[in-house]
């Protein structure tokens, strides 16, 4: 029993020995390694550490450090492929799409240990500076957390820039990976062919023809007897199904699809909106069909089994070229309207209309032939000289076509004699003139392209032209549905807009606002997506695009500062919720909390003016540190910022620290009535650089609150708000002045609003010859009456003036030393009198005779300077005086004479 359990004990010692041995050289060798290297070495390549090297645990791949080395491994890899010269461009495109998620995950990383680096470093200056070699030890345990704090934010930090190393790496692959594809791009695009004006190309044609037919037949001639085959059996019955679809569908396309014309042509709707609809589905009747049949038979073809590889391909450019063709004439004849101008989206004539929709025909035809040939070529493995024949060919075809498409879009001169009567209107071909230079420029140049030689760059042009129209009636459409459908749908009385002033309480303004920005939002947004389409075949992708913008928003470092999209939009966002905090908290104190004290209303400004200011810093301070800008950076800022403001915009700040004092010191409330200058008025408001002040002709003046300092201001009601009503009034001297004195002060004291503490003042100010002038002085509570209280008084004073002044006598006008003047007078009135009687007694017939002897005609003679007699006389006769005739007036100044 000993001899057999011998051998199997040493055979289990050995086996220990070596297991011990083997795993103190992992301890010894695999941390030593990972302490040496902060990426993790290959796999099978030795690892040695120092002796003295503490032995280290190993990284978490989870972590943010793991993750981090497993990053920066995998763009090492891709930085090894890029330095490769045979790269293709789909070799590019699939190490673009193998750097994307490293990328996503740095920024990840980084956003994530920006705030643990911020947090440690705040740790660590809680424990203050290290005391200097002189100072007195620090205790053991603060040594030990100050050890650890230091750690901690060594390694975080180490983390953060490693992070950032990686991602400027990372940025710098990408930009790499995008300047090759561009490169190769370009090289492709302008590489020099053989000329098809060459004799050696058609020569070369010449020979390999036969050839190729021969594979032509081949290959297709077996296709068409496979699929002729399996017309027999089920798979047959399924491409009849197909196939009986597709006809249906052409079918109903046709027919359909003219009466849907000739229904939309004659309504008497032609709103703007109603055009955008009806072209929508026009160009879903238009494309949908034909797209739909090619479709089920490709479809069939493949469930069938009957696409083989090297088929494949050209059956996909028929199926293809059919919907491209449909897509394109239902879209232009959508936009253009040929036949019903009412529902022209572009206004043209109806032969430029008709012109565009057959230029947009021919061109997508040639197109999605051109592409068929290409592929047939491609599957019987054509030779170059026939490829090169076919390829340009084509394109000298897109080419003439779009030249005699233009040639069409011209104006007669029936029309432009027409369009020069009366005022200016420009006509179709003064309008599209640059459009149509610009087409001949491009059909020119695919032409001399394809002549010489470059015939990728003459076929890639005559396909971005037709993209190029394809993409600017797909942006009008679309911009004009925005423009239009986004006010239609919040505005008005729709659904949508009446469930939200219904439901949610919105206003109409509010929905007007709403839809301005939305529809603003769209139009950048499809803006952007054309963008991208219309360079989409220049080699700019999608995601080359989208990977700026995500730098852009997610951040890019400028001095240490991290400055994206992201960061100020949530600062914007977290300062509006601040300024709308504050103002809501001013409004609470103003309309709730103060009136319920006692304090006056200058105070009550100040406080919620303080309280504003308040909220303000606190805003900024929040939405500085939400953007990522620490206080000392701000501070940076700030002083670089003060030189600047010291200079340009000291009357700012000089104002806005007046605002303060006042709003501090208060030596001008709210509600004093002050005089600045030439301007007195009650202090409505205080704000950060001026104060309002109402005049008493209800006009506001602004005024700098830098002046309300720095100058002289007269304050009526600085200690108290009782006013003081001056009354100055001039009587006559035979007015009894204790009678004036006793009339004023009886009139203050009867006026309710007059204080009788202090009592009523009246001053004897000055007598003059014939005057004597006082003054009347009393006190109001409020000085916001006295204006009233004055006007009281004012007509209280005229009436008891009235009472106490007697009537005034007429005074008399006496003229002496005209004694005889009058005299002669009165002996002409008087001889002038007795002419008029004798006449009057000798003329027959004669009219009704005057009152005294008197006719109306000697009236007029009397002086105003005769006796009074004679006066009172002339007052009696003249009711009963009447004017006499003509003729007689005549009679009367021949006696005169005489």
């Amino acid at each position: 029993m000993t001899t057999e359990l011998a051998p199997r004990f040493r055979h289990a010692m050995r086996a220990l020995l070596a297991l011990c041995v083997l795993t103190l050289a992992l301890a010894a060798g695999q941390p030593g390694a990972q302490a040496q290297q902060p990426a993790p070495a290959p796999t099978g390549a030795p690892a040695t550490a120092p002796a003295a090297a503490p032995a280290a645990a190993p990284v978490d791949p989870n972590s943010p450090r793991g993750r981090l080395d497993a990053v920066r491994l995998e763009l090492s890899q891709i930085e090894t492929t890029l330095t490769r010269p045979d790269l293709s461009d789909a070799e590019l495109q699939r190490q673009r799409v193998r750097l994307q998620p490293s990328l996503d995950q740095l920024r990840l990383v980084i956003e994530q240990q920006g705030p643990l680096v911020d947090q440690a470093k705040l740790k660590l200056d809680q424990l203050g500076p290290k005391p200097d070699e002189k100072a007195p030890p620090e205790s053991a345990e603060i040594a030990r957390e100050r050890e650890a704090r230091t750690k901690a934010y060594a390694d975080a930090d180490e983390t953060l820039k490693i992070a950032r190393a990686a991602l400027l790496q990372a940025e710098q692959l990408q930009s790499t990976i995008g300047d090759k594809r561009r490169e190769i791009f370009a090289t492709t695009l302008f590489a020099a062919g053989p000329s098809v004006l060459s004799p050696d190309v058609w020569g070369n044609a010449v020979a390999t023809a036969p050839e190729d037919l021969r594979a032509s037949g081949y290959v297709f001639g077996g296709w068409l007897s496979g699929v002729s085959d399996a017309l027999s059996g089920t798979r047959g019955g399924i491409l009849a199904l197909a196939l009986i679809g597709a006809i249906l569908l052409y079918w109903a396309r046709a027919r359909y699809l003219p009466r849907f014309k000739a229904r939309y042509a004659n309504t008497q709707d032609t709103g703007s909106l109603h055009c955008l609809y009806v072209a929508l589905a026009h160009i879903v009747a238009g494309a949908a069909p034909p797209a739909l049949a090619s479709w089920l038979l490709y479809k069939a073809l493949s469930t069938t089994g009957l696409l083989p590889e090297r088929i494949q391909p050209v059956i996909w450019a028929v199926v293809m070229g059919l919907a491209f063709v449909a897509f394109v004439q239902a879209l232009a004849d959508a936009v253009f309207a040929p036949s019903s101008p009412q529902r022209r989206l572009i206004r043209v004539l109806d032969d430029t209309a008709r012109s565009v929709v057959w230029i947009a025909s021919a061109l997508a035809l040639v197109t999605a032939v051109g592409k068929v040939f290409e592929a047939w070529l491609q599957a019987i493995a054509a030779g170059l000289a026939i490829s090169i024949i076919v390829k340009a060919l084509f394109a000298i075809l897109f080419a003439l076509a779009l030249i005699a498409g233009l040639y069409r879009i011209r104006d007669d001169e029936d029309v432009e004699q027409e369009a020069c009567l009366g005022p200016y209107v420009p006509v179709d071909g003064a309008s599209l003139g640059p459009l149509r230079i610009l087409g001949w420029i491009i059909g020119l140049a695919i032409i001399a392209a394809a002549l010489s030689g470059y015939i990728v760059f003459a076929s890639f042009l005559a396909q971005q032209a037709l993209w190029l129209g394809i993409v600017a009636c797909l942006y009008l459409l679309t911009h004009q549905f925005v423009d239009l459908g986004i006010p239609r749908l919040l505005t008005g009385n729709g659904r949508l807009a009446l469930t939200l002033r219904a439901g949610v309480g919105l206003r109409a303004a509010t929905l007007d606002k709403i839809a301005v920005l939305g529809a603003g939002v769209l139009k950048l947004l499809l803006l952007f997506v054309t963008l991208l389409l219309v360079l989409a075949p220049w080699g700019l992708e999608s995601s080359d695009f989208l990977g700026s913008l995500r730098a852009a928003f997610f951040g890019f470092q400028v001095g240490g500062v991290t400055v994206s999209v992201s960061t100020i939009v949530v600062g914007a966002v977290v300062f509006a919720l601040g300024i709308a905090a504050t103002r809501t908290l001013q409004r609470w104190l103003d309309n709730k909390f103060l009136p319920t004290t006692h304090l006056d209303p200058g105070l009550r400004n100040s406080i919620t003016t303080a309280a504003g200011y308040f909220g303000y810093i606190a805003a900024v301070a929040i939405a500085v540190s939400a953007v990522g800008l620490s206080l000392e950076r701000l501070t940076l800022v700030a002083s670089a910022l003060s030189v600047g403001i010291g200079f340009g915009l000291q009357s700012v700040v000089s104002n806005f620290v007046s605002g303060l004092i006042l709003l501090w010191e208060r030596p001008i409330r709210v509600g004093d009535q002050v005089v600045v200058g030439d301007v007195e008025g009650i202090v409505k408001r205080i704000n950060v650089r001026s104060t309002e002040i109402a005049t008493f002709d209800r006009s506001s003046v602004i005024v700098p609150n830098s002046n309300l300092i720095s100058g002289v201001v007269r304050n009526r009601v600085r200690s108290d708000r009782t006013g003081r009503v001056l009354i100055a009034l001039t009587v006559p001297r035979t007015l009894d002045a204790g009678q004036v004195r006793a009339m004023l002060s009886e009139v203050a004291s009867n006026h309710g609003d007059v204080l009788q503490k202090p009592p009523p003042a009246v001053m004897f100010k000055k007598i003059g010859t014939t005057t004597m002038d006082f003054e009347l002085i009393c006190v109001v509570a409020d000085v916001e009456i006295t204006g009233r209280v004055n006007s009281d008084l004012n007509f209280a004073i005229q009436k008891r003036l009235t009472e106490l002044e007697p009537p005034a006598d007429t005074p008399q006008l006496l003229v002496k030393g005209l004694d005889g003047v009058e005299h002669s007078l009165g002996e002409i009135a008087a001889a002038v009198g007795r002419g008029g009687e004798a006449r009057h007694k000798a003329a027959p017939g004669a009219g009704k005779p005057a009152t005294n002897g008197k006719t109306a005609v000697a009236q007029p003679r009397r002086s105003r300077a005769a006796t009074p007699d004679a006066d009172e006389t002339q007052d009696e006769d003249k009711p009963d005086t009447k004017p006499l005739p003509l003729p007689d007036l005549a009679n009367a100044k021949d006696s005169d004479k005489e």
